[in-house]
């Protein structure tokens, strides 16, 4: 025990005799470790908002489908006794909303012109608490429950059929028994949410009307649920789908729904993956370098400790424990830097193009809120330190293996 604090207390003096050299190498530990929680607090937040908007405003963490359902967007089949579903998800603690919709193409129109939209029949008390697309409202209001006659479409809709607040449109689908049906509606609401897929092609009409129109009954297409805790979706996938295995239904989770956003997950994470082998690729030939001079100009110092008795593995460990200082005080300067950035961004934002990308399809901020992403800020951090040991093996294994007559006699 008596020699390792001696080696400890050497190793932390050594790597400060050479101060300029040490400096520089901690600067590139913590620059590239600042770099890389930025990516990945920046990549992250970005998936994590992506979600929250997908689920909030359409989808839900879970949802359950006809099992003859094949497009989870527009579902082409319906749940026809949807009672069964309705009482096992209300006995799924996980479960903290839920609601029903019913969903389909139609044709609206007003005097001036008509247009194909996707239609959703909503519960209006159920939709307000589970998807946040009444917080887009700019004119008018929301659909009250009493009100079967309302209609809620986008202001670029709203443009395009030259309607204002208050006036009529007329929607009309073919029926479920073939036949044509219209419903008429007074516009209730303009919603604005920046994407023209949304504010150009979906209206909202009140459940009741909805399967009035289609001559349903009470079918719906789809039963949405927002979970209390969202880690917990696999398993409350698992219970639902127990619960209603003898129902001729589905449960899927937003990842099958919205698998889009699974696959820019995927190439988001391989590319963080790419980054932080690069940056530690970096920070490894700095630290290999910095030890690897250390080593050559310390040769004769080595000699002498072997000739005074100290081991080869002495030598060895004394080289690792430097490398160990210089990773974790990196890696202290790097945690610093880097949640200083995020904190700030957490606060003020920053703005990125990705938003009008991916606000085509869907309501989409283009400011982004940085967030700690601790998984991934634990494992750099982890891997700033095990990258700086890994570099010192090779200059521990040449320095261990120093013959006292040669090493002595270098200058």
């Amino acid at each position: 025990m008596n020699k390792i604090n001696i080696l400890v207390k050497l190793a932390w003096r050594n790597i400060w005799r050479n101060k300029r050299r040490t400096a520089i190498t901690l600067a590139s530990i913590a620059f590239g470790l600042c770099a890389l929680l930025f990516q990945q607090s920046i990549i992250k937040s970005l998936q994590n908002q992506i979600i929250e908007k997908s689920t909030r405003t359409y989808t839900g963490h879970l949802q359950v489908f006809s099992k003859e359902t094949t497009d989870l967007k527009v579902p082409e089949a319906r749940i026809e006794n949807p009672s069964p579903i309705y009482a096992a998800v209300q006995t799924l603690p996980d479960v903290d909303l839920w609601g029903p919709k019913l969903i389909f193409t139609g044709l609206i129109s007003s005097p001036f012109t008509s247009k194909g939209v996707l239609v959703v029949g909503i519960d209006p008390l159920k939709e307000k608490e589970l998807t946040t697309i009444h917080s887009y409202i700019v004119e008018g209001g929301y659909i009250e429950p009493a009100e079967e006659r309302s209609i809620l479409i986008g202001v670029k809709l709203a443009k395009e059929m030259d309607v204002k607040l208050g006036e009529k449109i007329v929607v009309m689908v073919q029926g479920s028994d073939g036949s044509l049906s219209a419903e008429l509606f007074r516009l209730k609401g303009l919603f604005q949410t920046g994407s023209p897929v949304y504010d150009g092609q979906i209206v909202y009409v009140p459940l009741s009307s909805a399967q009035r129109l289609l001559v349903c009954g009470e079918e719906i297409s789809v039963i949405s649920m927002h979970l209390k805790n969202v880690e917990a979706i696999e398993s409350a996938q698992e219970k639902l789908a127990k619960l209603l295995e003898r129902e001729p239904v589905q449960v899927v989770t937003w990842r099958e729904s919205s698998h889009e956003i699974v696959s820019i997950q995927k190439f988001q994470d391989a590319i963080l993956l790419i980054v932080l082998v690069i940056i530690f690729g970096i920070v490894a030939l700095g630290i290999f370098n910095t030890l690897l001079m250390s080593f050559f100009e310390r040769i004769r110092e080595f000699g002498l400790m072997l000739a005074l008795g100290s081991k080869p593995i002495h030598v060895a460990t004394l080289i690792l424990l430097e490398a160990v200082f210089l990773g974790i005080l990196g890696m202290v300067l790097g945690n610093i830097l880097g949640s200083l950035l995020i904190l700030y961004f957490g606060k003020n934002g920053i703005p990125l193009p990705i938003g009008d990308v991916v606000g085509y399809w869907m309501p989409f901020d283009k400011v982004i809120y940085l967030k700690f992403a601790w998984k991934e800020l634990i494992f750099s951090s982890l891997a700033a330190v095990l990258t700086s040991i890994l570099s010192a093996i090779f200059p521990a294994m040449r320095a261990a293996r120093l013959q006292v007559a040669q090493a002595l006699r270098h200058y």
